[in-house]
């Protein structure tokens, strides 16, 4: 027969582990939660810079394969009518992520997709800066930025 502490001590032992797993759940969703904010800009040059005509290019989907959407201060891409960069696939939320500039680089952000929206094959949880190149995958399209 087991004595009654070795059951009182195994009880402990649960709650400890019952509360180290609540800590560290809260943790994860603080952190999906909590976006970093953008790195501060470098020291402005005296040189003037080009005019950047930043742009999304259809690279892979079921039909507008070569379509270009311009980006000025920014843009939206769903499947709602009010949409910058309207999407025909219902793997697309109505707003489904947005494009925008800030302190002069471009950042994607997704807003709360359900299928969620893809960076280089990799999923975003908070704006991610864009460079040259860059592939972004929302539903079955596949845009490719280009400045």
């Amino acid at each position: 027969m087991i004595p009654n502490i070795v059951f009182i001590a195994l009880r402990y032992v649960f709650l400890l582990l019952l509360y180290v797993f609540i800590i560290l759940l809260i943790r994860a969703v603080y952190r999906d939660m909590k976006a970093p904010a953008p790195e501060p800009a470098a020291k402005p040059s005296r040189r003037k810079k080009k005019q950047v005509k930043p742009q999304l290019v259809v690279v892979a989907a079921d039909r507008n394969i070569g379509a270009r959407y311009n980006i000025t201060d920014h843009i939206t891409i769903g499947r709602a009518p009010g949409s910058n960069v309207v999407i025909d696939d219902t793997y697309a939320s109505q707003l489904h992520a947005r494009v925008f500039q800030s302190e002069g680089s471009f950042y994607i952000e997704d807003l709360g997709s359900t299928n969620g929206t893809y960076v280089n094959g990799r999923k975003i949880s908070y704006p991610i800066e864009l460079r040259q190149g860059d592939r972004i995958k929302i539903g079955k399209m596949v845009f490719e930025f280009s400045i």
